[in-house]
């Protein structure tokens, strides 16, 4: 085999190992869901940018109260290394809200979160809507090494605390830890 194939197939390989590692597997789902696990897959909404598709996932109103939707990606290698995310300008600099609008703005100041190993900020932000009320939008920017991960969350504005509450809970979850651990970009 010359040595271009056998960087091709190398690479080839590489890739797929990080694509079967890049998402939470529905087999963990199910090991978590023994009824009180709310949360299902469902299809990413958005079009690819810079940092490929993420994960989405919904919670039905007969599960968590109101329907909850929570986006999810790895931004690896895009967090400070040193103090993770530590205050509102990170949040703003690794979050997606960009996903669901353009037009957005703060409504109040973020707060200290943790979930598993991974620890950061969450913040509550209203999206401008054409012909529409704004939609409150959660994000939640964790750390793990220097790594990001970013939580993307929507629902009523009537529900926004429990969709936090649930959103942590979900991001604490197993599934997502292990998701969290296999995504192996900083060390």
């Amino acid at each position: 085999m010359t040595l271009a194939r056998t960087i091709v197939c190398l690479g080839l390989a590489a890739g797929a190992l990080t694509l079967s590692a890049a998402s939470i597997s529905a087999q963990d789902l199910a090991k978590a869901d023994t009824g009180a696990f709310p949360w299902a897959e469902e299809k990413w909404p958005f079009p690819i940018d810079q940092w490929g598709t993420g994960q989405a996932f919904g919670c039905a109103a007969e599960r968590c109260g109101r329907e909850i939707h929570l986006y999810l990606r790895a931004k690896i290698g895009f967090c400070r290394c040193a103090t993770g995310v530590s205050d509102d300008d990170e949040i703003e600099r690794v979050g997606d809200l960009e996903l669901i609008g353009a037009d957005y703005k703060a409504l109040a100041s973020g707060h200290p979160v943790t979930a598993g190993q991974m620890t950061g900020r969450a913040r509550l932000y209203a999206v401008a809507r054409p012909l529409q009320s704004a939609l409150p939008v959660l994000t939640v920017a964790l750390a793990n090494k220097c790594d990001a991960i970013v939580a993307t969350v929507t629902a009523e504005p009537e529900a926004q605390s429990v969709a936090e509450a649930q959103a942590l809970d979900f991001l604490r979850s197993a599934a997502v830890q292990h998701w969290v651990e296999a995504q192996g970009g900083s060390q």
